[in-house]
């Protein structure tokens, strides 16, 4: 018989089949537990473009602004010095780990996982690495970016020409891919891997 415990109220069920689409809900709290999506190579596709997205949202301008003649590119970097040198080292430290350190480790660590289980073996480390992965989780804050971000080009387009840039496309496909990383089952991981052991 497999169990499955709410994340929010620590209630413990019995794992019913779920149709695809679906979501198994908490008796206690209504919280979700976990969803029918399971296919690995769906999960590493979603993944790659993650990672894919992460390099573009490095490494292209956010948006552009051009005023009096003057035109300033402004990137994930530049943003993180412009914090640390306007005296503000801990939303620097803030906007590098939760922008760039905890998406990439994430990133890391889920191909780490996925791409053995999807060609047949169980990766090292395993658990610790799905342990790790779930206490690392709260601290990446993509959507939060984005949405200033949004907000911020909606308030500069008054004061100059305003062009979203790659990069800013970039960490949209970022957003939406964790996002869809986070309806999938990740059970299925650790089923799959005790498989594997066996």
């Amino acid at each position: 018989m497999e169990l499955t415990i709410c994340t929010y109220c620590d209630t413990v069920h019995r794992r019913p089949p779920v149709s695809r689409g679906s979501a198994a809900r908490c008796r206690t709290c209504e919280a979700s537990l976990y969803h029918a999506d399971s296919d690995l190579g769906a999960m590493l596709a979603v993944t790659i473009t993650a990672a894919i997205a992460f390099v573009v949202a490095n490494a292209f301008p956010l948006i552009t602004l051009t005023a009096s003649g003057r035109q300033t590119a402004a990137t994930l970097w530049s943003s993180i010095a412009a914090s640390y040198n306007h005296e503000l080292p801990v939303v620097a430290i803030t906007l590098a780990v939760t922008l760039i350190v905890a998406p990439l480790v994430e990133l890391l660590m889920l191909l780490w996982v996925l791409v053995p289980l999807a060609a047949g073996v169980r990766p090292p480390a395993f658990a610790l690495v799905m342990r790790a992965m779930h206490a690392l989780r709260p601290w990446r804050m993509v959507p939060v970016f984005l949405l200033g971000l949004a907000v911020a080009v909606v308030k500069l387009t008054g004061l100059a020409a305003t062009v979203p840039g790659w990069g800013m496309f970039g960490v949209a496909v970022m957003t939406i891919a964790f996002a869809s990383l986070a309806s999938f089952d990740r059970e299925v991981l650790w089923r799959r891997a005790e498989e594997l052991r066996r």
